[in-house]
């Protein structure tokens, strides 16, 4: 399996299907356009969408059981199906690859998601960059208002866990970034109020980019500040938080 392709689209397909059966139909499909790939090793499809080309790689059932431990991802609104199941891979085609992060490119990858999991009836689907298995009804409206226009989806493409120490950090932000987060909190911040936090500094970064030098701004509620700290090779910046009290996001 190919270490660039950032999407898996998991479904109970049978062993004959071939991406040529996907139908370009609907209101989905719109401004959609399927060609066969020039790769005649296996089946493949270029497409374009929004004048952005990206390719289509089907995988059978065994060859991701063999490439990949769909157990061992972080499982979002899903679990591990106990069926082997089937992939098809999308990737930014050769031309838009060095603007993978971008807002255009990753609207268009996530639309063609859909409507290839709508299209092969898809149970979920698999973030690489993030380690994240998700509920394909769940990535659907998670991913609905961003498609729009409206805010990066963090929870269906950035994963954030806790270390040993009570931190927490993020990972795949860095496909976009090229950076990932930790951030720390005073005694008395509940988690979920940290994880909120984090979850806007993450929009932030992946919308507009890495943060390259340190800053010590206004938190997010009064009385609250935030010292960001990128480390020395940019790929992590340290995010604590300030303030006398613990407070609540709203």
């Amino acid at each position: 399996m190919q270490s660039d392709l950032p999407l898996l689209i998991m479904a109970d397909i049978p062993p004959t299907f071939r991406l040529a059966d996907l139908s370009v139909s609907g209101k989905m499909s719109e401004g959609i356009s399927l060609t066969p790939s020039q790769y005649q090793s296996r089946d493949r499809l270029e497409v374009m969408t929004g004048g952005m080309g990206f390719e289509l790689i089907h995988y059978s059932a065994e060859e991701i059981s063999q490439n990949l431990s769909i157990a061992d991802l972080d499982h979002i609104f899903c679990e591990a199906s106990e069926k082997k199941l089937a992939g098809i891979g999308i990737k930014p085609g050769k031309h838009i690859g060095a603007a993978k992060h971008s807002d255009t490119v990753n609207r268009a990858l996530l639309k063609l998601a859909r409507y290839v999991g709508q299209s092969v009836n898809a149970r979920t689907i698999v973030w690489r960059p993030a380690g994240l298995h998700v509920g394909f009804e769940y990535f659907v409206g998670s991913t609905d208002h961003y498609i729009s226009g409206g805010p990066f989806p963090v929870l269906s493409q950035i994963a954030i866990s806790e270390t040993a120490k009570g931190e927490f950090e993020t990972s795949g932000l860095s496909y976009f970034s090229g950076q990932e987060i930790r951030i720390t909190s005073p005694d008395g911040y509940e988690p979920n109020e940290v994880v909120k936090r984090l979850v806007r500094i993450a929009h932030d970064i992946a919308t507009n980019g890495k943060i390259e030098k340190k800053i010590e701004t206004d938190g997010f509620v009064r009385g609250e500040k935030l010292l960001i700290t990128p480390q020395t090779d940019g790929s992590m910046v340290e995010v604590a938080i300030v303030a006398d009290k613990p407070q609540q996001l709203h």
